[in-house]
């Protein structure tokens, strides 16, 4: 008898801290390991920064399309470029002519800090 009311009072005094560690540890592991928690929020700031890095490059690449297409334009066409346009889709040269091809230069972009 004795010694169930001891185990019965070691029991209580143990199991409710016990909860209470373990209710601590299980918040503490979410806050920094759970799908809102500290690092999901780096990964998300990282993809942010991943996704302005490509959107420059993209804008970038856009405004060079639109200005080569504005170029092209009627009311003031750029005679070497449609020379070069029409030459390179209809792959002619003249006899006196060297045509030397470069790689297209790359853009770099640099992440908006």
């Amino acid at each position: 008898m004795v010694g169930r009311r001891l185990i019965a009072r070691i029991g209580r005094a143990v199991v409710g801290p016990f909860l209470a560690i373990v209710l601590i540890i299980y918040f503490a592991l979410n806050l920094v390991e759970g799908d809102h928690g500290l690092m999901a929020w780096l990964r998300r700031a990282h993809q942010v920064q991943d996704a302005e890095a490509t959107r420059a490059a993209t804008d970038l690449e856009l405004a060079q399309l639109r200005h080569r297409a504005d170029l092209l334009k009627g009311n003031r066409l750029d005679p070497d470029l449609l020379d070069e346009r029409s030459r390179a889709a209809l792959n002619a040269i003249g006899r006196d002519e060297i045509v030397i091809f470069t790689p297209p230069a790359q853009v770099v972009a640099k992440p908006i800090n």
